[in-house]
């Protein structure tokens, strides 16, 4: 069994500091679980020499607007804060009023007070004050006519964003209030199409939208040719500065948002400063700045219904077009609850991300699915270089601490292959994962240079993946209480296992993930003793010999397999939980070729084969989950083709944790 640490124990594990249920981690501070590893941010005397450097200098540099010292209240102009009155032509007027005079601030005061789209002018601060609510109108008719936006990164003409601004200069939302957009299963949220958000069976949905839009951007039509408001269902946008400079978003709280909360796009000089996004509806993305320049993210509150944060620069050909990086983008003490992932870049991204820094940060909640996301696919192309992340905290992650997946969406194939490159994670502590790492690339197009420094998973229930990957290097990795190196091949199918299947009443196994496990008993009885010879068809596989409670078998996860050899079919013996299993084998030749075919188990359950897979053996299953005391299960052999006359260097197993594999045998 491999071994594993409580996070109490992971005290001694050099000086890491656990508080409550959360790995505690010094913000800022100069110290490190394993020394001084600030020794290398500097060279020749006191010179900095790593990116660090310019995150400061990208930090202490970004222009704050320029506002004059004059304000008035919303309610001068008619507004009245009982939730009920209309107060859009307040807003609009009381803008229009200090514009008028060269801008000052509007103050919202308490109270609730229901509108339809804000638009700001240059030189405005709309402030929202302690106990105030800016709720927007669930009237899709109230964010008409439609402007120039973004959905899902490509331009055209559709609903107003809910507060918005054009080519504006100098422009703020701050305070401690609350900006509300009523959004929820009944309003909004539907159009995403899904059961959980209140879309029932002919209600309609923003997805033929979404596809003319795609066709539109595809086949050139000119973005003011690219129409949808009324009659269509593209969910808008909360607050969407478009093409503005000197941007800041300072303590307000977004709430029930349609879709992506905060969404700056083609800015220069944006801070969004101790903001609160609390909103968990579809797409509820926190704070995405699009293809802008020179942003500083410090000190927010994230919990969001989609990712924390995303960075994004355009979509396929319309990103192509506008061709416009998102780049020069500092993340600093903010705090990542529930979330798809903590700090993101893409997948709208073909206009390009650089020089991303994210620093002292932390993420403490049990519903984030990645820490470090970064997502893209072949039709999006652009780059993603230059992303540094250090002094982070993280309680625990469903998935990966980073992931860099190439197949989000349309995946490879499309002839727009992306250059993801220089990714490094410094000084960050892990409570619970399911990876360190994973990264996959293409086999015409590799991920290049990750380097993990002094990187401590206290918990991780599979070790790292790097497909298609160059150049990863670990310094100091720390998993489940060892200390490990970068991902490599395996030698073996034994030294993959991952998985205890078997076991027996004094130690038991847990296949399932419910409990469950063979008995070493009835797999004696069936001739599977630890190291037999298991013979089916053209296959002589071998029992695995692993002693009771260790490791037995590989629960995928596109594990690579060294193996050598030729025939004219690979066999698996293994098994599938949770109902008949399929995925993706891809056979790597020595002549640098490669091949994939879909291998498919039978759900163990059953002892007759229904997935293309053929009966080995029946074995008896006991244990804490659904089997209570014995149920008869199979053991299968599944086989893929082999390219004639190749010899075999390699074997990629599917993703797919439901499928045990326990060997593989080339065969014919």
């Amino acid at each position: 069994m491999s071994e594993r640490i409580t996070r109490r124990e992971a005290l001694t594990i050099g000086g890491v500091a656990l508080a409550g249920t959360a790995v505690a981690l010094a913000a800022g501070g100069s110290g490190s679980a394993f020394g001084d590893v600030r020794k290398s941010d500097v060279q020749h005397g006191s010179m900095p020499v790593t990116p660090w450097h310019k995150a400061e200098h990208i930090a202490r540099t970004v222009r704050q607007p320029r506002i004059p010292h004059r304000s008035r209240s919303v309610t001068d102009f008619g507004a009245v804060g009982d939730g009920k009155t209309d107060c859009t032509k307040a807003f609009k007027n009381g803008i229009a009023a200090l514009a008028r005079r060269g801008g000052g601030r509007l103050v919202v005061p308490a109270g609730t007070y229901l509108t339809g789209a804000i638009h700001l002018e240059s030189r405005i601060d709309l402030h929202v004050e302690k106990g105030a609510t800016i709720l927007f109108t669930t009237d899709p008719n109230a964010y008409l006519p439609v402007v120039l936006t973004r959905f899902g990164g490509e331009e055209c003409m559709s609903f107003s964003p809910f507060i918005y601004a054009y080519e504006k200069h100098d422009i703020a939302i701050t305070g401690e209030g609350v900006i509300d957009g009523q959004a929820s299963n009944t309003a909004w949220w539907p159009y995403a199409g899904k059961a959980s958000f209140g879309w029932k069976k002919g209600m309609p949905t923003s997805d033929a939208d979404s596809a003319a839009l795609d066709a539109m951007v595809e086949s050139g039509v000119p973005v003011k040719d690219r129409v949808f408001g009324a009659g269509h269902y593209m969910r808008p946008i909360l607050i969407q500065p478009y093409r503005c400079d000197r941007v800041l978003i300072s303590g307000v709280t977004t709430h029930r948002t349609p879709n992506w909360q905060l969404n700056p796009v083609l800015c220069t000089d944006v801070t969004v400063k101790n903001v609160t996004t609390s909103s968990h509806g579809p797409n509820n993305d926190g704070c995405d700045p699009e293809s802008c320049n020179r942003v500083l993210i410090s000190g927010c509150t994230f919990d969001t219904g989609d990712d924390c944060i995303a960075i994004k620069a355009g979509k396929n050909a319309d990103g192509r077009r506008i061709n416009v990086p998102c780049q020069n983008v500092v993340i600093e003490q903010c705090e990542f609850f529930d979330g798809h992932g903590a700090i993101t870049i893409g997948s709208e991204m073909t206009g390009g991300v650089r020089h991303v820094y994210a620093r002292d940060n932390r993420c403490d909640s049990k519903d984030l699915g990645e820490v470090v996301r970064l997502k893209t696919n072949s039709m999006r192309g652009g780059f993603i270089t230059d992303v540094h992340v250090r002094d982070l905290t993280v309680e625990s992650v469903n998935d990966a601490l980073l992931i860099v997946d190439f197949f989000y969406g349309e995946g490879a194939g499309h002839g727009f292959n992306p250059t993801v490159k220089n990714i490094t994670l410094d000084n960050v502590r892990v409570g619970k994962a399911t990876y360190p790492l994973y990264s996959v690339g293409y086999a015409d197009d590799h991920i290049s240079d990750i380097t993990f420094t002094n990187v401590l998973v206290a918990d991780a229930a599979r070790a790292s993946v790097s497909k298609y990957t160059d150049g990863v290097t670990f310094k100091n990795v720390v998993v489940n209480g060892k200390k490990v190196e970068p991902p490599k091949p395996f030698p073996n199918i034994a030294a993959a296992y991952n998985d205890v299947g078997t076991g027996t009443s004094a130690s038991p196994g847990d296949l399932d993930g419910s409990g469950d496990y063979l008995t070493r008993s009835s797999l004696a009885t069936a001739g599977l003793t630890p190291g037999a010879s298991v013979k089916h068809g053209d296959f002589t596989f071998t029992w695995p010999a692993s002693a009771v409670g260790e490791n037995d078998n590989v629960a995928t996860g596109d594990e690579t397999i060294l193996l050598s050899g030729s025939g004219s079919s690979l066999g698996f013996l293994g098994l599938a939980t949770h109902g008949n299993q399929s995925g993706t084998v891809t056979i790597n030749y020595a002549d640098g070729s490669s091949a994939s075919s879909t291998l498919a188990f039978t759900d163990w359950w059953k002892t007759t084969a229904s997935a293309g897979d053929e009966v080995v053996a029946t074995a008896n299953s006991v244990g804490d989950g659904p089997s209570g005391d014995g149920h008869t299960v199979g053991i299968f052999c599944a086989s893929v083709p082999l390219s004639s006359g190749k010899t075999v260097e390699s074997v990629e197993l599917p993703a797919n944790s439901n499928m045990h594999i326990f060997d593989l045998k080339i065969g014919g």
